[in-house]
């Protein structure tokens, strides 16, 4: 899984523009799926069922990143973007990117040693960001990008100590891993007559982008599970000292999955959430609680409310960094969740 950790988050594919990596895991799954679609709005749905009729479950990672979108080319040659998701803007500068055709620049904003004491304290607005790729003019620029061009932070993959890994989109992706080794499982247990459920696995995309999370709305609102299971990275706040905002919210890197009784979006299905703390149990899975149900929530939000009601749980990645160019995961954490959702999906007990 590692292998296939690095060659996934090594694509680029921001909100929006999710075919590079979409074609990756299309490849990737194939050959173990009864079907594999996209629908309208881009997301990649595979099904694995067996003959008979059964309970219709689907668990879902999305496939997209943070990144950004020329919205103007000034005189001097300068970028200026629009970013896609929450991206702390302060962390932005000096950082490379890379564009969708290959073209790399730098973020530069406007130096600290020139700002104002007021300027310093403020955020830096998204207005005043820009990225140089070295034109030395307007035509110049244009001949490297275009107005409506997208882009992510640049590429990268890097082992850390104690197997922690560190890379840009590093915490969806390890979630797309797992969610590609549960097919493959999947799979198998179909061949060996142990399948029980309908089993739809969906690759979403504009998760970032899209605070409404409409698109994998549409995938559930087309598939009408009866049961739904969302993974996604978790912001961890496992820093010292930690001040009591932190202590508040985060999980903590290397001590497991994260099960969320509810967030700010959803109030997860109770008998779910209860089987799912007493399946880590009875297997040794390691797993953690968020500190409160204030977190931003995740698509779980919009798949709970789809038709006519979705029974729903969440499992969190924790992952340091998130939205940034270089997320932390602890390889520990990604086994536990791995483990986790191939026993939750494939257990035959009700």
């Amino acid at each position: 899984m590692k292998e296939l950790l690095k060659t996934l988050a090594l694509e680029c594919a921001p909100s929006g523009r999710e075919k590079a990596v979409a074609k990756l895991i299309e490849k990737e799954i194939t050959p173990y799926c009864d079907s594999v679609t996209y629908d309208k709005i881009g997301n990649l749905i595979a099904v694995i069922k067996p003959r008979k009729k059964c309970e219709r479950v689907m668990v879902c990672a999305h496939m997209d990143e943070v990144g950004f979108m020329v919205k103007n080319i000034n005189n001097e040659g300068r970028i200026n973007i629009v970013l896609l998701g929450a991206v702390e803007t302060r962390t932005l500068s000096g950082r490379r990117v890379r564009f969708l055709d290959g073209t790399v620049g730098v973020v530069s904003t406007k130096p600290i040693h020139v700002m104002s004491n007021n300027e310093e304290e403020r955020p830096t607005y998204e207005d005043r960001i820009y990225i140089e790729i070295g034109a030395k003019n307007r035509a110049e620029a244009e001949n490297m990008v275009k107005i409506g061009d997208f882009g992510t932070f640049e590429p990268k993959f890097t082992p850390l100590a104690g197997e922690t890994y560190a890379g840009k989109a590093i915490g969806g992706r390890a979630c797309v891993s797992a969610l590609i080794s549960l097919i493959k499982e999947t799979h198998a247990a179909k061949k060996a007559k142990n399948l029980q459920k309908e089993c739809y696995f969906v690759f979403s995309v504009k998760r970032e982008i899209a605070r409404k999370l409409f698109a994998v709305e549409t995938a559930a609102f087309n598939i009408r599970p009866q049961t739904a299971l969302v993974l996604d990275a978790m912001p961890v706040c496992d820093y010292y000292p930690r001040d009591e905002r932190e202590q508040e919210i985060g999980a903590v890197c290397g001590e497991g999955i994260v099960l969320s009784p509810a967030d700010a979006k959803t109030l997860y299905d109770r008998t779910l959430f209860a089987s799912a703390v007493s399946l880590c149990e009875k297997e040794g899975i390691a797993y953690q609680y968020p500190r409160t149900a204030s977190g931003e929530g995740n698509e779980s939000g919009s798949i709970h409310k789809s038709t006519d009601g979705v029974r729903t749980l969440s499992v969190g990645l924790p992952a340091r960094n998130l939205h940034s160019g270089a997320e932390i995961i602890k390889y520990r954490d990604l086994e536990a969740v791995s483990t986790f959702v191939k026993a939750w999906l494939l257990s035959n007990e009700d």
